[in-house]
């Protein structure tokens, strides 16, 4: 599927039994690649939400517009909580 305008993003339902909530989104990077954070929440049908997890998507620029090339899904909150520890982490021992 090709995406015209990067403010068009939607996350897409795959049609599924999961119903996907975006809770926020982050452009990490921009240009030919661009890589999209996202923040979502799931449930499926009739089920209390789960979640956050996070799925990081990459699109990379075509004639047309744009094309989700690869995508990257959390598959449970507390791999964020971990994932936001190792960035502080990092952030302090290798950009002072």
């Amino acid at each position: 599927m090709i995406i015209h305008d990067l403010d068009d993003l939607v996350l897409e339902q795959d049609g599924g039994e999961w119903e996907v909530e975006e809770l926020g989104r982050s452009v990490l990077s921009e240009g030919p690649w661009t890589v999209v954070a996202y923040l979502v929440r799931m449930r499926a049908e009739d089920s209390p939400w789960q979640g956050p997890f996070l799925w990081l998507h990459r699109y990379q620029r075509v004639k047309q517009g744009w094309k989700l090339m690869s995508r990257f899904m959390t598959t449970e909150p507390g791999q964020i909580v971990k994932l936001a520890k190792s960035l502080q982490k990092w952030d302090q021992e290798f950009f002072p």
